[in-house]
């Protein structure tokens, strides 16, 4: 796959990367490059636009494990290239490389890929024809569903709609999910923790998986980067 990698990063390919603070790592900054050059496993890359060039300049050492994700056909592609050297001037971006042996894989086969992950969202239901709304929180969260708890137990099918906020700077999700299976929690950490509930999102747009999958990737990536 370290091939069709190689191919892929041509002049102007789109790359989203995404760094953490090395003294923060709840701190993580996106953003959109393109591909100045490409020689073998090492790849130049424009910097981040300049709203966000103040955070994230700093922190474009040498030896700091980024994650990145390439536009590419059929799918995109996740790997996690290392900062080989440091922005010198604007025209001139930056250098990342490849790693031996590296990670790489088809952002498509990450969907159901489930990252322990603790977000408060709002759930709505129906009871006996009857709306209702609630607060809970996930336990972990795939391109395809996710686990959250609750003070209430619900039954196998249930149709829900979730109101997701999995990136502060994106907008909110709705989505239509179906309840797998609903269980007593044993590991309660809350004392509203009193069930666990496994649900599958259906009818996700393109659009919607794409944006699950990538922040399931860049939080699973947080564990991996140094």
């Amino acid at each position: 796959m370290l091939f069709e990698l190689q191919k892929a990063l041509v002049l102007n390919q789109r790359v989203e990367l995404t760094v953490w603070d090395p003294d923060n790592d709840s701190v993580e900054h996106s953003f959109q490059g393109f591909v100045m050059k490409a020689c073998g496993s090492q790849f130049q890359l424009t910097l981040p636009p300049v709203a966000q060039a103040a955070a994230i300049l700093p922190l474009l050492q040498p030896g700091l494990v980024t994650g990145a994700v390439v536009e590419a056909y059929p799918s995109p592609y996740i790997f996690y290239p290392i900062i080989h050297s440091s922005p010198q001037s604007p025209e001139s971006g930056f250098w990342l490389k490849i790693p031996e042996n590296p990670q790489i894989e088809l952002l498509q086969n990450r969907r159901h890929v489930r990252i322990p992950m603790i977000i408060p969202f709002n759930l709505e239901y129906a009871v006996s024809g009857r709306s209702m709304a609630m607060q809970a929180r996930t336990e972990d969260v795939s391109g395809g569903g996710m686990r959250f708890t609750s003070i209430r137990q619900f039954p196998q099918g249930q149709d829900l709609l979730i109101s997701l906020s999995i990136n502060p700077s994106a907008p909110t999700l709705r989505l239509k999910a179906r309840v797998v299976f609903s269980v007593e929690n044993r590991l309660k950490k809350q004392p509203d923790d009193l069930y666990s509930t496994a649900c599958q999102f259906v009818d996700l747009t393109d659009a919607e998986e794409m944006l699950l999958v990538r922040e399931c990737f860049k939080r699973e990536l947080s564990g991996f980067k140094r």
